[in-house]
């Protein structure tokens, strides 16, 4: 199956959008809840490491799939506003 061409600008990472570069204090906290939560879990389920992990595998899978639909639809959006500019002003 051929990608399209939005698949591809998200793929190719022609926008960096994998880097996190100005990571601001809401998403520290979210990510130390995480890791916090994580490690009570392991603590108290350490038999249950591989279903966490598998967990957190198609969490993550989960989750790039909505960021690259997200990515389409900005993408888009963007694409329209710009043809909308383009029209003539009556």
């Amino acid at each position: 199956m051929s990608k399209s061409i939005l698949d591809e600008l998200y793929d190719y990472d022609l926008f960096h959008l994998t880097e996190i570069e100005d990571v601001d204090d809401a998403y520290k906290s979210a990510m130390d809840r995480l890791v916090n939560a994580e490690a009570e879990l392991l603590k108290t389920f350490p038999d249950c490491k591989d279903m966490i992990d598998e967990y957190q595998s198609a969490d993550i899978d989960l989750h790039n799939l909505s960021n690259r639909n997200e990515f389409r639809k900005g993408f888009k959006a963007g694409a329209q506003l710009v043809l909308e500019m383009l029209k003539p002003i009556k």
